[in-house]
């Protein structure tokens, strides 16, 4: 990972950090609010792990091992307009780290930048209109561009031969999740969710096979809402 990518990353998170002195404390579901011009906006801080389905990867139906040997760190912040209490749409902006290999003795690693926007529904409060549970089950779905850089390293040579890749345009992903948020307080909630992207190129691992199939990466995150 270069410079400017560490630096874009930590502005990131410095804006994460500042927008909640300005917003209201409100949750995916939309029960907490507060009168003035940030009504029923809300902003959200998370960690978790970023796993890589492609032809570089050999744990897709081995949880344990996939978690461990083929994933990497990512972080995002999340900015969110509740329309209501059902609905809401959100800007991300994520930095995660790939990597993973084949029974051939390749392997690549790989860091993604992505922003995106999308539209997300609470499924208690659609269901139940009239819920006052802390707890909420939220399905999300959208649209963004990433950029990358990836590294592949080929070892069924004496000596290993490392091949370099990064976008020269953004590229496009699309993407939906399932995520679950518990209110702590009236300022604060706690989330889990989790995330398939499919990247719209064959590019991130820069290994390719007979079907040129597109390939995957999965969010597993933790965030607080502020």
């Amino acid at each position: 990972m270069n410079k400017e990518i560490k630096l874009l990353v930590l502005l990131t998170l410095l804006v994460g950090i500042s927008i909640p002195q300005i917003t209201s404390a409100q949750g995916w579901g939309g029960k907490r609010s507060k009168p003035g011009l940030w009504d029923d906006w809300s902003v959200n801080l998370n960690a978790g792990l970023t796993s890589f389905f492609g032809d570089l990867s050999k744990f897709d139906s081995e949880i344990m091992e996939k978690l461990s040997k083929e994933s990497g760190p990512a972080f995002s912040g999340i900015i969110t307009k509740h329309i209501n209490n059902k609905f809401g749409i959100s800007g991300q902006l994520l930095y995660g780290n790939l990597q993973g290999e084949n029974n051939l003795q390749v392997a690549f690693e790989a860091s993604v930048i992505e922003y995106n926007i999308s539209g997300s529904v609470d499924f208690i409060n659609l269901f139940s209109p009239d819920n006052l549970s802390k707890f909420g089950i939220i399905a999300y779905g959208g649209v963004g561009q990433f950029i990358f850089q990836s590294q592949k390293i080929d070892y069924r040579e004496e000596s290993p031969s490392v091949v370099q890749q990064k976008t020269g345009t953004p590229e496009f992903v699309y993407f939906f999740g399932l995520g679950a948020n518990y209110d702590i307080g009236d300022r604060f909630a706690v989330t889990l969710d989790f995330a398939m992207r499919q990247a719209q190129n064959d590019k991130l691992d820069d290994y390719k096979t007979k079907d040129d199939s597109f390939d995957y990466y999965f969010i597993l995150k933790h965030g607080r809402y502020l």
